[in-house]
């Protein structure tokens, strides 16, 4: 998101480029009030421009041009939207999206759109471009891992594990970067996962999983080991052992409750209880990290816990009020493993049916478009579908599993959507 306000008003946006955000440029909701945006473009979403909920707000002499989803989307909401350019001298479209205009819909309050403005508003629309279309980010922090066992050839791994994997223990290899499997962890990563049965030769992944006391009598937020080996399958169908620690592999526990938590807070439990304070923990940049509370700032959302995108935080009281039906216990699992997929590079850079709630409706285009895109990234199979799809399926699909990315949660980077 460019830009989100909860319980808040009064709120002025004037004069500002919100392009490329991959849901939303601005969010308005929890009663937001007196949300002001003017003189601005909104452009290239790769989901919606203006997204309001149970709020209220002013868009005026704004340019919104290029979203895939919605230009503006009101949701029990009120908008004065009008004197705004819409990418078309007719308009603004409705629902659908079949004309080529951004979309504007409303349910079911109110949303004033017309007089619009025929042609854009040339002061607001240049804006810089990313030379190659690669959006990357600063360097990271590599922990340094050491050994106490013999290392004869002092390549960083002891005599021991090269003898195991049939490594000559007196002649130097370059294990510090050698990763036989492609799974983006080293020989030295893989020697100190060793303890938890990994192999350089074998595709794995680590996820740790904390998960916050509950207020709500007689249920836990601890993920099930029986969906968890669910999810545990998926992976080895395809050759991919995932290890998931909810207390089995020196990490994942149950935390304090916190009533509500804000974005910083989320950091916060990922800097105490994943590094504990520690940025050489070893654990960064070999686990995945996932934190399962009552209450974050959404239902569930990847999260860039120190200089990538390793972690994720799920809202289950948020996720429950929408999924009752399918469990606890599915809803949880289910939300990690779609969570974990961002965290494997599955975002919506890469195809149009991951992370698309248009999918979910069928008086969308999308829910048509990406019908056949059977997987737990489309919104429409998250619940049902415990697996990624693997592109076989007829129509628009997409091989989620031929296209994990499993340097991302440790290389972050995005590119322009190739969909």
């Amino acid at each position: 998101m460019g830009v989100k306000t909860a319980y808040s008003s009064d709120i002025l946006i004037a004069r500002c480029h919100l392009l490329l955000n991959t849901h939303y440029a601005v969010r308005a909701r929890d009663g937001s009030s007196n949300i002001t945006i003017t003189n601005c473009d909104v452009a290239d979403s790769f989901r919606y421009g203006v997204y309001a909920q149970d709020s209220t707000c002013t868009v005026r002499e704004t340019n919104f041009y290029g979203s895939t989803l919605h230009g503006l989307y009101a949701e029990s909401s009120v908008c004065d939207a009008r004197y705004n350019w819409w990418g078309s001298w007719f308009g603004p479209a409705r629902f659908t999206g079949l004309r080529g205009a951004e979309r504007v819909t409303w349910t079911p309050r109110k949303v004033l759109v017309y007089p619009w403005l025929r042609s854009p508003l040339a002061r607001a629309c240049a804006y810089p471009s990313v030379p190659d279309g690669n959006i990357t980010l600063p360097d990271d922090v590599h922990p340094t891992i050491t050994f106490a066992e013999q290392d004869t050839d002092d390549d960083g791994c002891p005599d021991w594990w090269e003898e195991k994997w049939g490594y000559d223990p007196e002649v130097a290899d370059d294990h510090i970067h050698l990763d036989p499997d492609g799974d983006a962890l080293t020989n030295i990563e893989e020697c100190y996962t060793d303890q938890w049965n990994s192999s350089p030769f074998h595709k794995d992944i680590f996820l740790e999983l904390d998960w916050m006391e509950t207020q709500t009598p007689n249920a836990t937020n601890k993920p099930s080991t029986s969906h968890l080996a669910l999810m545990e399958q998926a992976f080895a169908n395809h050759d991919i052992t995932i290890h998931v620690d909810e207390g089995r592999l020196g990490g994942g526990e149950e935390i304090p409750y916190a009533e509500r938590l804000s974005y910083g807070m989320v950091r916060d439990r990922y800097w105490k209880y994943f590094l504990h304070h520690d940025l050489n923990n070893p654990r960064k940049g070999i686990f995945h990290y996932g934190l399962i509370c009552d209450y974050t700032p959404g239902g569930g959302f990847a999260v860039m816990g120190w200089d990538h995108v390793d972690s994720f935080a799920l809202s289950v009281e948020l996720l429950m009020r929408g999924f009752a039906s399918y469990g606890r216990e599915q809803v949880i699992v289910s939300a990690s493993m779609h969570e974990l997929g961002h965290t494997l590079g599955l975002f919506v850079d890469d195809f149009g049916g991951i992370d698309n709630l248009a999918t979910a409706s069928p008086r969308y285009k999308e829910f048509w478009q990406y019908l056949n895109y059977k997987s737990c990234m489309s919104y429409l199979y998250t619940w049902d579908i415990m697996d990624y799809s693997d592109g076989t399926h007829l129509g628009r699909d997409f091989d989620d599993w031929g296209n994990l990315d499993f340097s991302f949660f440790k290389d972050t980077h995005f590119e322009w959507p190739k969909d």
